[in-house]
């Protein structure tokens, strides 16, 4: 009888030991996820990832490593994506309460202007849009409608807010940094328009009842990009007033030809004046 145990009748011995590998998983599961603090969409795929790359490394009788690697891009991936829906619901409660806080005395006006109320609609303007007069709010609803259809509503959540901004994007882009303006979008009857409520810059002007500041202008804004603005005439360029625009320069115009007058007057005197008679 041999003294050497016989090791093709013992199952628990492994003549070749296979090395052990790490689960490429595992490895992209934490890369993944690490992405994912920059990018989101990487991180619900590192989480994936490495779910399904512990699975693999429990099922492999140890012959792929990496477990750790997948627990890691697990918890990575988890943490950014609650980072990231901190960021977008954190971002989305602050857009809601401004279109709630804006949103709500634009409604207001826009309202009273289309049922006739011009006292209510002015009540909820600080100068110089509250002394718009009866007929120029009137003009002003004439205007609009006749373009743009009647008001319907404000946005009513953060995703019709976003699919309103996404599709007024381009019209956005010439009164982005321009202090004093809040662009929103607001439903007509022939789809989204480019509301600016337009506010003292510095924020001193009176308040409304839900202390926001009020608007001193409103303005809309089509598809084609055409301005209907409330006072009548105050468009992007020189809305709000800063002395400066069409009046200044009607001002430097008539300046101008003032100082020109008593030049041309004397040019044309000595034009018309007769020579000396010769002795």
């Amino acid at each position: 009888m041999s003294e050497y145990p016989n090791a093709y009748g013992n199952p628990d011995v492994q003549l070749y030991q296979e090395p052990e590998r790490t689960s490429i998983m595992a490895i992209l599961s934490l890369v993944m996820s690490l992405l994912g603090c920059c990018v989101f969409i990487t991180a619900p795929i590192g989480v994936l990832l490495g779910i399904f790359g512990l699975i693999g490394t429990s099922k492999s009788n140890g012959r792929v490593g990496g477990k750790g690697l997948a627990i890691g891009g697990i918890i990575v991936g988890v943490l950014a994506m609650a980072i990231w829906a901190g960021i977008v619901f954190g971002f989305g409660g602050m857009m809601n309460v401004a279109i709630k806080q804006f949103g709500s005395t634009t409604e207001s006006i826009l309202s009273d202007i289309q049922s006739g109320d011009y006292d209510a609609a002015r009540a909820n303007m600080a100068g110089p849009g509250s002394l718009t007069s009866d007929e120029d709010l009137a003009a002003f609803n004439a205007a609009y409608t006749a373009d743009l259809g009647s008001y319907v509503s404000m946005p009513s959540g953060f995703g019709e807010m976003i699919n309103g901004y996404m599709a007024l994007g381009p019209l956005m882009q010439p009164y982005q940094n321009r202090g004093g303006y809040v662009p929103m979008p607001a439903q007509f009857d022939s789809g989204w328009v480019l509301v600016l409520y337009v506010m003292d810059p510095s924020g001193q002007g009176p308040v409304g009842a839900n202390g926001m500041p009020l608007p001193e202008g409103l303005i809309l804004i089509g598809s084609d990009g055409t301005e209907y603005s409330i006072p009548l005439g105050s468009g992007s360029n020189t809305w709000p007033r800063t002395g400066s625009g069409s009046d200044a320069g009607d001002s430097d115009a008539d300046s101008d030809e003032d100082s020109a007058t008593p030049g041309d007057e004397s040019a044309e005197e000595e034009g018309t004046e007769e020579p000396d008679e010769g002795p």
